[in-house]
């Protein structure tokens, strides 16, 4: 029984030994953790400093790129803008000119109906009412043409098309009419 107690004995130092060995091995190993925290923490430190850098940088150069396409989408606009108003003040002189001839030739079949038959003048009475009608609406035509927004150009530009095409019929049967009296 004696050597029980000594195997004991033996067995608490080997025990301590081995308990003295690993808390010695923790203790490094606690400390060599603490280092590679400590960097990692640097790391990502770094990391996020970097990060942020770029981040600013990148912003910084989207609000430079998009004021750049502001700037050329303004310009465009402008642009557009003042060849829309070119484009509408060039139909309006157009159209003017266009008025001042229907107001020559209703003058003309004014002057031609005094001097007709009675058949004769109330053929050319139509022709000129026609003329006159034609004249009133281009009247309307321009005014909306002068107040038309770009939007709105688009409809006013077809429906001039189609005001020039009538007008021009007109013209066409006035002069055939005046043509078959002269002779």
């Amino acid at each position: 029984m004696i050597k029980h107690p000594l195997t004991l004995t033996r067995i608490k130092q080997t025990a301590g030994i081995l308990m003295l060995v690993a808390s010695l091995a923790l203790v490094q190993a606690c400390g060599s953790d603490n280092k590679n925290e400590s960097r990692t923490e640097d790391a990502l430190e770094k990391t996020g400093d970097a990060i942020s850098a770029d981040t600013k940088d990148a912003t910084a150069e989207a609000r430079e790129d998009l004021k750049e396409t502001g700037d050329k989408v303004e310009a465009k606009s402008d642009e557009a803008a003042a060849d829309f108003r070119r484009e509408r003040d060039e139909a309006v002189a157009k159209m003017n000119v266009q008025k001042d001839k229907l107001d020559a030739k209703i003058d003309e079949l004014k002057a031609k109906a005094d001097k007709q038959s009675d058949k004769a003048k109330a053929e050319t009475d139509r022709q000129r009412e026609k003329l006159e009608e034609q004249r009133k609406e281009l009247g309307e035509d321009i005014d909306h043409a002068k107040n038309a927004t770009a939007d709105a150009w688009k409809d006013v530009k077809s429906g001039f098309k189609q005001a020039g095409r009538e007008i021009g019929d007109a013209f066409d049967k006035a002069g055939d009419k005046l043509k078959r009296d002269n002779d």
